[in-house]
């Protein structure tokens, strides 16, 4: 193994460790959210977990789990609703 070698397995390694910390971090906010019963939003977690909005949308599980959270808590769009009457109408 190269002098280059190395230093790319380190740098790989880094970055390794570095994504799995931001995960664990995101993971981690989204169970304070929930435990505080505050909405599961993007921009919630990114701010709690100290992550960009680039970083959880790149990956598939934290995305998924946040959209998935993020309809649960939303009420249901009100159907269709009559409009009051007026003498006009």
């Amino acid at each position: 193994m190269t002098s280059r070698d190395r230093r790319v397995a380190i740098l790989q390694a880094a970055a390794n460790a570095k994504s799995q910390a931001k995960t664990r971090a995101a993971e981690q906010a989204i169970r304070a959210l929930i435990k505080r019963g505050e909405p599961i939003t993007f921009q919630a977690v990114q701010r709690e977990a100290g992550v960009s909005h680039t970083f959880l949308y790149g990956h598939p599980d934290i995305r998924g789990r946040i959209e998935a959270l993020r309809s649960q808590s939303r009420p249901a769009s009100p159907q269709h609703r009559p409009r009051p009457t007026t003498r006009s109408s």
